[in-house]
């Protein structure tokens, strides 16, 4: 099965005493005309989840850029592994296919920018199929 690629974004995050800017799509969006209707901003309370579900044909970005995420995905059938974010330097690149969710352990909002896209089968193709990862 494929996985997960978490993204090190120390040497493209650029800041100063202002704060910091990422420009996340230099170098990583290969079809830039479906970011417009694929790209969303997600917000999620303390203690909540979002996601529990898979794009079949669809590779997805996630970049967590305020609180603190836990990752979970489905490394292979039944097999749940998760990953603690914190801080603004790491982008989550999750193959098509592959069962994720994002929970927010506290205790401040979590912020993440998200978008996909298509390199699978197109037409007819679901494009979130939901799927639970235990708990």
């Amino acid at each position: 099965m494929t996985e997960i690629h978490f993204i090190d974004l120390s040497g493209e995050i650029k800041a100063d005493d202002r704060g910091m800017s990422f420009f996340p799509w230099q170098r990583r969006l290969k079809a830039p005309g479906e970011l417009p209707s694929t790209f969303h901003l997600i917000s999620i309370r303390p203690g909540q989840s979002r996601g529990h579900h898979l794009h079949p044909g669809q590779a997805e970005y996630l970049y967590p850029f305020h609180g603190r995420a836990v990752f979970i995905w489905e490394a292979a059938p039944g097999q749940v592994r998760e990953r603690v974010i914190s801080g603004e330097t790491t982008l989550i690149h999750i193959p098509p296919g592959l069962a994720h969710a994002v929970t927010n352990p506290g205790p401040e909002l979590l912020y993440l920018l998200a978008w996909r896209e298509v390199s699978g089968p197109g037409p007819g193709e679901p494009e979130t199929v939901p799927h639970h990862l235990g708990g």
